[in-house]
């Protein structure tokens, strides 16, 4: 009898750890973060791939660094696999036609990403960042602009005297090439004239 109760305990234990086991697969498979993460990679393959046909292969590809930016991101990317599913036809039309051109696919690319970004709402978060800014940066205008003026003052009194250098030495070497142009065609200068 303890030999059967024993097994039984057992069997319970290991069913335990295969649903355990189970459990946590499925809610690693179903985690918002992890789905995101899937479909940015998936994006990022197929930008790879598409950067790749276009340009040649990539000897240094950049990681995606840490962070708040990278979390917009990959948001703004999973977004844009929204979008880029249904432009994927037009994209491999595109694709076709500038097949070794990269400046017509950065173009491209650019147009692509204005239209996306165009597409999708600015989020609360965002919107607040971004009053913050435009009120910091009207705080912070008169002191920017005069500074900007301060900079400009210094660069034109730091560029004044070799530009007149400059302008000194261009008249000298005018005035010697006249004299050698003169010298070797015998003539002279006419009253009243410059050259």
């Amino acid at each position: 009898m303890s030999t059967d109760t024993d097994q039984i305990r057992r069997d319970i234990e290991r069913t335990r750890e295969d649903l355990r086991t189970d459990v946590d697969a499925l809610t690693d498979r179903v985690s918002p973060s992890r789905v995101v993460g899937r479909r940015v990679d998936r994006m990022r393959g197929a930008a790879r791939s598409v950067r790749e046909k276009i340009m040649g292969t990539v000897q240094h590809p950049v990681e995606a660094s840490s962070g708040p930016a990278s979390a917009l991101a990959e948001r703004a990317s999973a977004a844009a696999g929204s979008v880029g599913d249904a432009a994927g036809a037009a994209q491999q039309k595109v694709l076709s036609q500038t097949q070794g051109s990269p400046l017509a696919a950065g173009l491209i690319a650019f147009g692509t990403g204005v239209l996306i970004s165009a597409l999708i709402p600015a989020s609360e978060p965002e919107q607040r960042i971004a009053g913050q800014l435009k009120d910091t940066l009207s705080e912070h205008a008169e002191d920017i602009k005069g500074k900007a003026t301060e900079v400009a003052g210094e660069v034109k009194e730091h560029l004044r005297e070799p530009v007149q250098q400059a302008v000194e030495s261009v008249k000298a070497s005018a005035g010697d090439a006249a004299s050698t142009v003169r010298a070797e065609t015998g003539t002279t200068p006419q009253s009243g004239g410059a050259l």
